[in-house]
């Protein structure tokens, strides 16, 4: 069988089985950290570290990929995405108390499984649906940033990403371009430091992304057979926990 439509394939002709264990862990943990970094940028220090808030930019997509990954070794992409509903419910309370826009948004676990449903429904369809879609979508998000808002953190950028790596990774060069698209869309119409260039911010944001994106995944195989080593749900505990904490920090500055 072509490695590239085997359910268990992943990006590089990498195996998605290699990650299982330690490197799925690896790549959960670094995520967690680069999105504490940009959470500590925007909840403490009003976006004035820079360096934080750009390699923040990291952990959104690296959280996709760990969903793809779990969908490509054989989740259940419902109750995957369930999953993720039944926290991103009850945590949305906290999420809105860390962010000022967070009462008219909604978390990334919203993000997260809207983009689930909508990769697996979109790997279904045949190939030109699939570009039809894809196109459409990004169009939205670079032509109309209004519509594209989409009431949940990153827009529909980010509910596009999750079928575009899951798409890329069965089929790099038929949605290669699309993926690379896609990265470049999630920060296109977002916040951008002081003093940046709208365009040439997010455009920097996408070669972070598309650097630092690989970079976890390689360092993350090189664990490859080790097993895991984070408790089981500890990114359920952490998510709400550590925007818990940066909560009560900003009441005591």
């Amino acid at each position: 069988m072509n490695r590239r439509m085997d359910p268990h394939a992943g990006g590089f002709f990498v195996p998605a089985a290699s990650f299982a264990g330690a490197p799925l862990d690896a790549i959960k943990g670094a995520a967690a950290v680069l999105m504490v970094g940009d959470h500590v940028d925007t909840i403490l220090l009003d976006g004035h570290a820079v360096a934080l808030w750009r390699l923040g930019r990291i952990a959104f997509p690296l959280f996709c990929v760990v969903s793809v990954l779990h969908i490509l070794r054989g989740a259940d992409p419902g109750r995957y995405g369930l999953a993720l509903l039944a926290l991103a419910v009850p945590t949305q309370a906290i999420y809105a108390a860390a962010f000022p826009f967070g009462t008219t948004e909604g978390s990334i676990l919203f993000t997260l499984a809207t983009g689930i449903a909508f990769a697996t429904a979109l790997e279904r369809g045949r190939p030109p649906l699939r570009h039809a879609a894809l196109a459409l979508g990004l169009a939205v998000v670079f032509l109309a940033p209004a519509l594209a808002k989409t009431a949940v953190d990153f827009g529909l950028a980010g509910i596009l990403l999750p079928a575009a790596i899951l798409l890329a990774l069965r089929e790099p060069r038929a949605y290669g371009a699309w993926l690379v698209a896609a990265i470049v869309g999630l920060n296109w119409h977002g916040w951008h430091p002081r003093g940046e260039a709208a365009s040439l911010s997010a455009l920097a944001d996408a070669a972070t992304i598309g650097v630092g994106v690989p970079l976890v995944l390689l360092a993350a195989l090189r664990l490859r057979g080790r097993p895991r080593f984070l408790p089981p749900y500890a990114l359920q505990a952490f998510y709400p926990g550590h925007l818990a904490v940066l909560i009560a920090l900003r009441a005591l500055a």
